[in-house]
């Protein structure tokens, strides 16, 4: 059995690893556990080969997507301390937002959630 990498990302912070391996999680339809570092750290590799200006990009909508519930759920937690039923709808809330920039944000977050998780699948 492949033994887990710890959470070591080079670009992300240890929170941002954090809010990551959730969207993963949310995103794909996995369990956030361990084995989720893989593709995190996978992610990290990926982003840190992008232009600064793309890594500024995400590292805001990370944070962004983190601290908003309050604004568009009514719920005064951080994303990753949502319980399952307020963290779908407010994934979906993104998805399905009348704002296009939120859309895109999403669109964003689950094209490298499942770039992470499916590119990293034979080692999990």
């Amino acid at each position: 059995m492949l033994e887990t990498p710890r959470n070591v990302t080079y670009f992300f912070t240890q929170l941002e690893h954090e809010i990551l391996k959730s969207v993963c999680a949310y995103m794909v339809g996995v369990p956030c556990d361990d084995a989720l570092n893989i593709p995190v750290i996978t992610i990290d590799a990926f982003v840190k080969q992008l232009p600064t200006t793309l890594q500024r990009q995400l590292r805001f909508a990370l944070h962004l997507f983190q601290w908003c519930p309050a604004f568009f759920i009514g719920k005064p937690q951080h994303f990753t301390k949502l319980d399952q039923g307020d963290a779908v709808r407010y994934i979906d809330t993104w998805s399905k937002s009348r704002l296009g920039i939120r859309r895109k944000l999403f669109r964003g977050l689950r094209d490298i959630a499942f770039l992470g998780y499916y590119s990293s699948r034979e080692e999990i």
